[in-house]
């Protein structure tokens, strides 16, 4: 329901003067605020527990993606060194060699090697090794400066596991050697420099045997594409095939890994568990107190499909037992440091969210109080306002009513409760009132004043509004009732309105009085004219006058005492008194009657009453004698006024109306109202001529006033003043 401006005004107004109880606003901020936090914190820690197995999970899924990334990089690196290796032992320069062996070829060679080791950077040697085990050529990296080895730096490698092994080999196959640390030289390099050798034996065009082409493919640049793939997934180990670290623990432990005069080196020591997996599966998970490791077994020398990697007619041997394995460690620690993260974001939102309650809570439990102390303002309000409040359903049955329906009805408000408006107004109320009730329950929101004859409390002047309250939907639930018993008020006015009657009876009998000689002089003229006429007829009749001349003496007379008896009529209906009438009246018919009734005494003191009235001039509503009265005082007022000046002495009614209001304007040419006076000149006792009561003003306003309209007073520019008085016009 839209309640007018004036009442959500007062509803303001309440707002800001009602009490709250701040410590109990505190207790219920903390308490609400406590349990908003927990109802908050059931959610986050559910969202912690999923967001916590996610991230377990993604890091293990990031774990299968470097192990395949892990296994992709070895068979790429793998199948370079075996397509190196294949070119190197048939290309041209091989074969002259094997054909003459010279300075000549073997510079050939050594070129060709060079150029090799300078543009893949792969191998920090490459070698060619005679049967005899006497390096014949050989080219070194020489940590990023290739050079060719002179004769004198040659080394014999018979003793050598690869030169061993490679001699069983028939042309076409590849031995490839575990990766190990380099240790030709007799001693460990510093830093320790890990190699994987790859040798072929090389025929001549007989097919027999004359050497051997050796690579030592640099392990660190696989080590460090290996390294590479590592992220918040964890860390890589690479173990060979008899576990031992190859990449992935400390320096120490890879060291003792490529070392084959080391043990107790391997995973099988540290991880005896994992080890026993990694022997019996080729790809699994395995959890330890510390870490999530998951590996998988990876062949270098077979294809990515498991299939041996064909180079030309070269294959490695014992591909399929030849393999390592590749995993990835991710410890407990990093998924901590990973939720950590995360649990810190969450603690934050928690901590905004947690302040953001109370907040809430806060502004709800200040709401709560202040509705609370509000509504105890309101009904202590709503009980001790003198006005009915009540709220009718559907059925129009009272669902509640303050306790002025107690004192107005003598029933509580628990009898009232229930009952039908029917049974509570009375048969002839609730009739009277019925059409605006269903206009209510219509959607309209209605209001009257009326007498109401109420069956429990007597007849009684109220004023009543019903206010129709509407679902969301449209669908009226029922409406608010408010009743005021105006009945007092109503006799006051009454009172009041019999008590200016009764004076503005006063006033005209004074202006009569101050009229009488006017009067009796304007009766009088019609008096003798009739004593004249039947002078006439009597003598005629004695000296036989004719019939026609007799009829018309009689007529005169006739006119003569009709004209007398309007007089007398015009005055008595002006100053009689009776019972105020309401009913249509028309101004201009009163500013007729009102020029007419001062007509001789205008005339008689040289006064021109003008008349400009305008044509249709609609009706308004009142009482014909006092709207009668204001005029003939204004008039009389404008009348004195102009014999007063020295110049026209004119007096002018003019009527107009527009959209709302009917306007009737009294004019004259006088000196005015003195300036002094202002509008106090429409209070009682004072006046601005001499010997006046000032009451004649007064009661016009007064007569106006009750009629709804208003009287106000102008200077002209011309000289003279200006009185108008306006009412409602009576709508069409």
């Amino acid at each position: 329901m839209k309640l007018p401006g004036p009442w959500l005004a007062q509803a303001h107004t309440i707002h800001r003067v009602v009490q709250v109880n701040v410590r109990r606003i505190l207790l219920h901020t903390a308490l609400l605020g406590l349990a908003f936090s927990v109802l908050l914190a059931v959610p986050f820690v559910f969202y912690h527990r999923a967001e916590t197995d996610n991230n377990l999970g993604l890091m293990q899924a990031e774990q299968e993606r470097i192990i395949k990334l892990a296994a992709g990089a070895i068979h790429q690196e793998m199948g370079a060194v075996l397509s190196d290796l294949r070119y190197l032992s048939q290309h041209n320069e091989i074969r002259n060699h094997l054909r003459q062996d010279s300075r000549s070829s073997r510079l050939d060679l050594a070129t060709e090697y060079l150029a090799l080791i300078t543009q893949k950077r792969l191998y920090d040697r490459v070698r060619f090794i005679g049967l005899d085990g006497m390096e014949v050529v050989r080219v070194d990296f020489n940590d990023g400066r290739p050079a060719v080895v002179a004769d004198a730096d040659l080394r014999d490698r018979h003793d050598r596991p690869y030169f061993e092994e490679t001699l069983w080999l028939s042309p076409g196959q590849i031995y490839v050697s575990p990766l190990d640390l380099d240790l030709e030289a007799g001693a460990m390099g510093r830093p320790p420099k890990p190699v994987v050798r790859f040798a072929t034996p090389v025929a001549d065009e007989q097919g027999l045997i004359r050497g051997m082409v050796v690579f030592d493919y640099l392990g660190q640049r696989l080590r460090d594409k290996l390294a590479a793939l590592e992220g918040r997934a964890g860390r890589i180990w690479l173990l060979n095939a008899q576990g031992d670290w190859l990449m992935g623990a400390v320096p120490e432990a890879e060291s003792a890994g490529m070392d084959p005069e080391r043990s107790q080196r391997g995973v099988g020591d540290r991880f005896p568990r994992l080890w026993q997996q990694m022997q019996s599966e080729r790809t699994g998970a395995h959890q330890t107190d510390a870490s999530w490791i998951r590996f998988e077994r990876v062949h270098p020398l077979l294809g990515e499909k498991g299939t041996p990697v064909e180079v030309g007619f070269a294959r490695a041997v014992d591909a399929e037992r030849y393999y390592w394995t590749v995993a990835v460690q991710l410890s407990q620690s990093a998924v901590r440091d990973a939720n950590r993260a995360l649990l810190e974001n969450l603690w934050t939102v928690y901590g905004v969210l947690v302040l953001f309650a109370f907040l809430v809570a806060g502004a709800l439990a200040f709401v709560v109080s202040r509705n609370k102390a509000l509504a105890q303002v309101m009904e202590k309000v709503v009980d001790n306002v003198p006005v009915l409040v009540a709220y009718v359903d559907a059925d129009q049955r009272y669902r509640f009513n303050n306790m002025a329906y107690e004192r107005f009805f003598g029933l509580s408000p628990r009898q009232i409760y229930g009952k039908s408006m029917r049974e509570l107004l009375g048969d002839a109320a609730y009739e009277t009132a019925r059409p605006y009730i269903e206009r209510a329950l219509a959607g309209e929101a209605v209001s009257f004043e009326r007498q109401l004859p109420y069956a429990g409390a007597g007849p009684r002047d109220v004023t009543v509004a019903y206010l129709p309250d509407a679902s969301p939907k449209g669908e009226v639930r029922g409406f608010y009732v408010m009743v005021n018993d105006v009945s007092e008020i109503r006799a006051s006015q009454r009172r009041e309105r019999q008590h200016l009657h009764e004076m503005a009876h006063v006033s005209r009998l004074a202006s009569m009085g101050e009229m009488a000689t006017e009067i009796a002089h304007e009766i009088n003229q019609p008096l003798a004219a009739i004593s004249m006429y039947s002078a006439a007829g009597l003598r005629g009749l004695q000296g036989g006058c004719d019939a026609g001349k007799l009829e018309s003496w009689l007529e005169a007379i006739n006119a003569q005492a009709k004209r007398a008896s309007e007089i007398v009529k015009r005055v008595r209906r002006f100053v009689q008194k009776g019972e105020p009438q309401l009913g249509p009246v028309d101004l201009n018919q009163i500013a007729r009657e009102t020029a007419d009734l001062v007509d001789h005494d205008a005339r008689a003191q040289g006064v021109a009453v003008a008349l400009d009235l305008a044509p249709a001039l609609p009706v308004v509503q009142g009482e014909r004698v006092l709207l009668e009265q204001v005029l003939f005082n204004l008039v009389r007022n404008a009348m004195e006024a102009v014999l007063a000046g020295t110049g026209e002495r004119r007096v002018t009614l003019r009527t107009r109306a527009d959209a709302q209001l009917v306007y009737v304007e009294v004019i004259d040419t006088g000196p005015g109202v003195d300036p002094a006076l202002g509008d106090q000149i429409f209070d009682s006792f004072v006046t601005g001529r001499q010997g006046g009561l000032g009451m004649g003003l007064a009661i016009s306003r007064s007569i106006v006033e009750a009629h709804g309209g208003s009287l106000r007073y102008a200077a002209r520019p011309e000289g003279g003043a200006a009185f108008t008085f306006s009412l409602a016009r009576e709508a069409d």
